[in-house]
């Protein structure tokens, strides 16, 4: 342990543990990679044998080992597991919420958005060591499964008996992995990114290691993606308070027993301070079990005195820590000037420990001063962005003198073409009466192309039979054509999907009516029957939006259709389209029932759209 003092030196301070190095790690491991290149699995066994490691017998595990780890972890391990789980879930979840781009308007008709896709396949790697690094496990596979990662790898060494531990088979268990590798070190990181003969190559490979792993991933990240650059854990720690001494201690010592070379840094104001928390460090030490890692770690414990708040503000960006501890109570202070750190702790109730294993937030940061430029693992790093726009014909006309003026300017005559070829569908299109809505929540993504003045061409895809049954109906009847696709939240219920498609199709009729002058606007009441089932419907395509709606009694399903939302879906579909409409259907059947009113009210709608003149319809002089 050091005690730096700013207020007498000026020398600069080394953040990074660079200069630590294992003799020969990059020519060793450049030698494994060439092994696992040319030999493949065989490789392994060779590598463990230079290691003095024993070879599992199998390096997949078995089928049976999985399902035996129900009985191997505790009761009350699974709830803190699942526990830990869930808030990770939460955070990943919200995460995710936060990659789906709503469409922005650039230009009147240009809408531009970006869509979050998984990526296809991912390795993940879980350290081994003295104990099973569970939390590592779930810090990496939440995210994956959340983001949608369908093809899923571990890779973690076993135990001197050649087995994996039963907490990381029975996580891997829960979460639908059964693809499991006792592969470990620098060979395993290789077999990710190139493929033996039972490893399947991935497309990214995550997970923390020793200086072995991580010069592994460094050697191959120019032909496999891999999660961040990581290091031996440190964290800083920020106190001026000296009723925090044993607090701030512990926190050191947390971080240190991870690895030999582990790094803590004590920030204060206070010089007794920070020697009273020295020697509360070697105090605390002796009651701990990890002894011959602490008397190597405890090596790299910097206690420096900074000479004002400023100067705290400047140590703090300038180390970038991995972990960063702010234990006064006045911690709001320092977040506010604080750019550069891997994850925050604030006031004396939040340990570091809480991040490692359940608060929610990720624990696999950037270390080394990589928090100036990369964020800890989120969902997004199992993801990439795709960017899609769209143009109306109103969109087209708006921008494209712009795009060919750049591309005389560029001397792109190509590009120019591309522009200048779809003017005349660009027309046509204007002279229609065409709309494409895009409603993104976080329940619901829904794509809808639309003309009024159609013929009753669709292809529907809304994720529930009978629901795409209705509105082909409605496409049929009404004349219309009607692109829609809905990616809903099925597995929770129906309701969001059919409310929103309700509310995106409204929209999307509105858009396309225009500013409504010269049509019909009225509909007298269209009868239609079936069997049984009487339908009348009357409409007024006013902006006074009103419903009637009555209907005989249904039973609960129709398919796959709730019947308590048939008139909600109405109900939503009136108020974005801005209409007044009167809807009366009686009879027995619920499927005759259902179909009757859509085709009823498709058939009402193509009246009341049609296009009689140029005038209003209104003798108020506004629709």
């Amino acid at each position: 342990m050091k005690i730096i003092n700013r207020s007498s030196s000026t020398k600069e301070i080394k953040w990074s543990n660079k200069d630590i190095s294992i003799d020969n790690v990059f020519e060793t491991v450049l030698r494994f990679k060439n092994l696992v290149l040319s030999q493949g699995t065989s490789a392994f066994d060779q590598i463990n044998k230079e290691l003095n490691t024993k070879s599992p017998k199998s390096y997949k595990v078995k089928k049976s080992e999985i399902s035996k780890s129900d009985l191997l972890v505790s009761d009350k391990l699974k709830q803190s597991i699942l526990n830990s789980a869930a808030n990770i879930k939460n955070i990943s979840e919200n995460d995710k919420k936060g990659f789906i781009g709503r469409p922005v308007e650039t230009t009147k008709g240009i809408k531009v958005w970006k869509e979050f896709r998984p990526i296809d396949s991912v390795g993940i790697y879980v350290p081994g060591g003295s104990a099973p690094l569970i939390s590592s496990l779930l810090m990496q596979l939440i995210p994956a499964t959340v983001a949608g990662c369908k093809n899923i790898i571990i890779c973690t060494p076993p135990d001197k008996n050649g087995l994996v531990a039963p907490e990381i088979l029975w996580i891997a268990k829960l979460y639908g992995v059964k693809n499991i590798y006792k592969v470990g070190g620098a060979q395993a990181i290789f077999a990710m990114a190139y493929g033996t003969t039972i490893i399947p190559k991935m497309n990214k490979i995550f997970g923390p290691g020793n200086s072995y792993v991580n010069e592994a991933k460094k050697l191959c990240s120019n032909d496999v993606a891999i999660d961040l650059p990581a290091g031996p854990s440190e964290v800083m720690i920020v106190t001026n308070d000296l009723d925090k001494v044993s607090i701030a201690a512990a926190d050191a010592l947390s971080q240190l027993e991870h690895d030999p070379n582990s790094r803590a840094f004590i920030i204060s104001k206070n010089l007794v301070l920070l020697k009273k928390i020295k020697t509360e460090i070697l105090k605390q030490m002796n009651n701990l079990a990890r002894q011959n890692v602490l008397t190597q770690s405890i090596k790299n414990v910097l206690l420096i005195k900074s000479k004002s708040f400023k100067d705290s503000i400047c140590l703090i960006n300038e180390c970038a820590p991995e972990h960063l501890i702010l234990l006064d109570e006045d911690y709001s202070k320092y977040l506010v000037k604080i750019n550069n750190a891997g994850s925050i702790f604030c006031g004396v109730l939040s340990p570091e420990s809480f991040g490692d294993y359940s608060s929610g937030s990720n624990h696999v940061l950037p270390t080394n001063g990589q928090a100036k430029v990369h964020s800890g693992l989120s969902v997004g790093d199992f993801g990439k962005h795709i960017s899609v726009q769209t143009a109306s014909a109103e969109g087209f006309y708006n921008l494209k003198d712009t795009v060919i003026e750049m591309a005389k300017a560029e001397t792109l005559d190509g590009h120019q073409h591309a522009v200048k070829i779809r003017e005349d569908i660009a027309s046509k299109k204007a002279m229609s009466r065409c709309y494409s809505e895009i409603r993104k929540t976080n329940e619901t993504n829904i794509y809808i192309n639309l003309n009024l003045d159609g013929s009753g061409n669709y292809n529907i895809q809304t994720g529930l039979n009978y629901l795409d049954h209705l509105l082909e109906q409605f496409s049929k009847h009404g004349s219309i054509d009607l692109n829609l696709t809905c990616l809903g939240d099925l597995e929770i219920d129906e309701h969001h999907t059919i409310e929103d498609i309700a509310i995106a199709l409204g929209a999307a009729i509105n858009n396309a009516l225009g500013d409504r002058i010269g049509i019909a606007r009225y509909a007298s009441s269209e009868i239609l029957v079936m069997d049984e089932v009487k339908s009348i419907v009357s409409i007024d395509l006013s902006s006074r939006r009103y419903l009637n709606f009555k209907c005989s009694k249904l039973r609960d399903y129709v398919g796959d259709f709730p019947t308590e939302m048939f008139e909600h879906f109405f109900i939503s579909l009136i108020n974005s389209i801005a209409m007044t409409c009167h809807i009366d259907t009686t009879g027995k059947n619920s499927h005759h029932l259902l179909e009757a009113t859509f085709k009823t009210f498709a058939r009402c709608l193509k009246s009341a759209v049609v296009i009689e003149s140029t005038l209003s319809s209104s003798t108020k002089g506004i629709l």
